[in-house]
């Protein structure tokens, strides 16, 4: 249910929130309602017509290698569990980079009825976020999905 995950997350209207990992935009288009400005950053740049169309700023680019920006709220949902593979350093330093306060992910719980073969656990999210200057706020778990919020901790 997207409304309650957009509730969970709390986003705020003076917010910047950039949406890793956007595809064809579904939280963007939720998120645009509520925060100041949204920026999808996607490889793929199928869906930025649109999402140009409803006020969201897109960005074509590699998440492994993306770390321009700077951004109250850095969103990334079903995408960690496949890029941690290739370039889980990269990636976690440059969402370190880009986040001014909060991160939250969003990925495929050990359930394995629905999604993708390859999963992350919740507990090796946490440990990869730590070891980056994030702290966990809060969890909720969803129906194939878990749900984490972070707090970029002091520098």
């Amino acid at each position: 249910d997207i409304n309650e995950i957009v509730d969970f997350l709390e986003i705020k209207r003076d917010m910047d929130v950039a949406d890793l990992g956007a595809g064809d935009g579904y939280f963007s288009k939720e998120f645009i309602k509520f925060a100041k400005s949204v920026t999808a950053i996607d490889i793929d740049n199928t869906y930025f017509k649109e999402m140009n169309e409803l006020g969201i700023k897109t960005v074509q680019s590699d998440l492994c290698k993306y770390s321009e920006g700077s951004f109250d709220f850095t969103f990334m949902a079903n995408v960690y569990h496949g890029l941690r593979l290739g370039c889980k350093e990269s990636l976690l330093k440059n969402i370190e980079k880009i986040t001014k306060k909060y991160f939250a992910i969003m990925d495929f719980n050990e359930a394995r009825m629905f999604g993708p073969p390859m999963r992350v656990s919740k507990d090796e999210v946490i440990k990869d976020l730590e070891k980056h200057g994030f702290r966990l706020l809060k969890e909720k778990d969803l129906k194939y999905h878990y749900l984490l919020v972070f707090e970029k901790v002091g520098e």
